[in-house]
């Protein structure tokens, strides 16, 4: 079953990370590639107190594999997947997955509607984020979770590598033109939890790397050609700065950090 939510507004449709980019459902799947790892173990070990019949909403559903894995994790519960465009969503992965298509600045569920909610590489594009997640903890039943996970990039002035360095600035400085902010997670989580009611606080950071050759190395060969009409079109970097920088995964001598998976978590109370 899909649903869509009346009044839908988008001001990313059209923009870097749009689905009608080609490599965009590449870059998502390799996201989930490099997170899932990560999200997963976040996700399993809230899920171990909680019923099969758990309730439970994915918010910035992306490619589908966090809510694929709740569906099979939860048989006998629900999953709601919201993406602000769902083209990459099937509502036929599994019986108990609703798939519906929504602006979280505009979503809205009763009090109480969930025990689980997850929440990836998606606050950061919201600059709403504080007001959301007051209204994501109020949508959880007693005992339920609230788990937000979120990309911080590494202080840009501390790579020794001066064309990586240049890359990265360059992309932080794209996003953070669009509102985007690439430190809100390291800097408010797990704080924004608890100042949104929660309890049972928890925090994780895993670190990725490039030039060893892995998944986050992959995902940042196809993201930094994504963004380089953008970048280069706004002066950040010029197309021979970003050939320099992605130049530096088949240098044996280079690795370097790309950033970390911010993972926050917190508990409605119980009466």
């Amino acid at each position: 079953m899909i649903e869509q939510e009346d009044g839908l507004t988008d001001r990313y449709s059209s923009g870097v990370l749009s689905h009608d980019i080609p490599t965009e459902l590449t870059r998502l799947q390799l996201l989930e590639e490099h997170l899932d790892p990560v999200t997963l173990g976040v996700l399993g070990a809230r899920a171990e107190d909680l019923p099969d019949s758990a309730r439970c909403l994915e918010l910035g559903a992306g490619a589908g594999s966090v809510a694929r894995w709740l569906s099979g994790r939860f048989p006998a519960g629900t999953v709601t997947a919201v993406d602000i465009d769902v083209r990459y969503l099937d509502p036929s992965w599994a019986p108990n997955l609703v798939v519906q298509e929504g602006d979280l600045r505009l979503l809205d569920f009763p009090t109480g509607s969930f025990d689980l909610i997850h929440a990836r590489a998606l606050l950061m594009h919201l600059p709403e984020r504080e007001e959301i997640v007051k209204r994501l903890a109020s949508w959880l039943a007693p005992g339920g979770w609230l788990v937000l996970e979120d990309i911080a990039h590494f202080p840009k002035a501390t790579s020794p590598n001066p064309a990586w360095r240049k890359a990265m600035t360059a992309v932080v400085d794209l996003l953070s033109s669009q509102g985007e902010d690439t430190e809100w997670a390291r800097r408010r989580q797990p704080a924004i939890l608890a100042d949104a009611g929660l309890a049972d606080l928890g925090l994780a950071l895993e670190v990725f790397t490039v030039g060893d050759g892995g998944v986050a190395e992959r995902f940042w060969r196809v993201f930094l050609n994504q963004l380089r009409p953008a970048l280069v079109d706004r002066d950040l970097i010029t197309d021979g700065e970003l050939d320099a920088a992605l130049a530096l995964f088949d240098d044996p001598r280079f690795v370097d950090a790309a950033e970390a998976i911010v993972s926050a978590w917190g508990r409605q109370p119980t009466p």
